[in-house]
């Protein structure tokens, strides 16, 4: 029996987006013509205008054109001008890309990619941003893009899409285009609301790896990132993790990365070591399970180094098995959305 995604088969679906991955791998594997740049936020990071010109001088443009995705916001104009405004006052140009929940032609998908010297892809819902822009065929472009040498960035779940997964909050019902969305309670009170789980959600794997935005983050389920991001890995241990805090972020330049550690923000770093309260500097931490003993290996990543080092090929990837659930609470039914989407961006 094939799951619907708004009158395209689960089958169907997942076809597309195999050949659309195999697409993106073989790109990535260019390292010359990759450039990335994936923060733990999406409002937060890319309101400031260090980060603005952290990636225009990525770019290699001074006022280069940026096309945005609103895609995980349900084209919310709220959310496009918090992540636009500082690129706007730098000088850039912007379009969006509004695909939430109207269909756009493959020729004016193209035409906008090909137009963008920057594609920015908003924080939000990234389990249905990432069926929404599968099932539209925007990965072929985003493929064409990079190879051009466009930008592709990020935060939250802007920053998930570029990795084969991540750990997301795309179950929390405030989150949902229409909450608390079909088959919950319209009458849900605040603690019912806050009773979600995390899951593992699909990437377009841009890079290798299991992406953990807001490592440093309690969400409104009461839950820390960081604890519950050890139970996923345990649970999909073919993959490497890569946390990312609040206000860091990964910058990528063919095979060189550095880390962002954005200066005055709290973070899980204190004097080299994990904290978990907060009361450290922002940074990032690559992870792995050890097999012997299913314990979580964590440690410092360095500020600066090669990707081909930090983070490697999955051994096998194992979808999680709320996905389908996930989907039938928040589905691309075709419905304008309710704002504002409340979830972390």
């Amino acid at each position: 029996i094939n799951a619907e995604y708004g009158g395209c088969s689960r089958t169907a679906m997942e076809l597309r987006s195999a050949v659309m991955l195999l697409c993106l791998v073989s790109l990535a594997e260019s390292a010359g013509q990759r450039k990335i740049y994936a923060a733990g936020s999406g409002l937060d990071m890319f309101s400031l205008p260090e980060t603005v010109q952290e990636i225009l001088t990525l770019s290699g443009r001074a006022k280069p054109h940026l096309l945005y995705l609103g895609t995980a916001t349900y084209d919310n104009p709220t959310a496009q001008k918090t992540q636009t405004q500082a690129f706007l006052d730098a000088g850039c140009t912007v379009d969006a890309l509004e695909i939430a929940v109207h269909d756009v032609s493959p020729s004016s998908l193209r035409a906008a990619f090909e137009a963008a010297d920057i594609v920015l892809v908003s924080g939000g819902n990234t389990l249905y941003a990432h069926d929404r822009l599968t099932k539209l065929g925007v990965p072929e472009f985003m493929t064409e893009a990079m190879g051009n040498g466009t930008v592709l960035c990020g935060g939250s779940a802007g920053g998930i899409v570029w990795f084969d997964g991540g750990h997301s909050d795309s179950m929390e019902a405030a989150s949902y285009k229409n909450p608390p969305g079909p088959l919950l309670s319209p009458n849900m009170s605040k603690e019912e609301m806050g009773a979600w789980a995390y899951i593992r959600v699909p990437g377009l794997s841009v890079i290798p790896g299991l992406f953990c935005p807001h490592y440093d983050m309690t969400e409104s389920n009461g839950v820390l990132r960081s604890a519950d991001f050890t139970g996923m890995l345990q649970r999909h241990a073919g993959e490497e993790g890569l946390g990312i805090d609040n206000w860091g972020a990964l910058r990528v330049d063919g095979d060189s990365y550095r880390i962002i550690s954005r200066q005055g923000k709290p973070g899980s770093v204190k004097d080299g070591v994990f904290t978990s309260k907060r009361d450290g500097v922002p940074g990032a931490w690559q992870m792995q399970i050890d097999p012997s003993n299913g314990q979580l290996q964590r440690s410092l990543v360095p500020s600066i180094g090669k990707l081909s080092e930090l983070l490697h090929s999955a051994k096998y990837i194992v979808p999680s098995n709320m996905l389908g659930v996930a989907r039938a609470q928040n589905p691309d039914d075709g419905k304008p959305p309710t704002f504002p989407p409340q979830g972390k961006l």
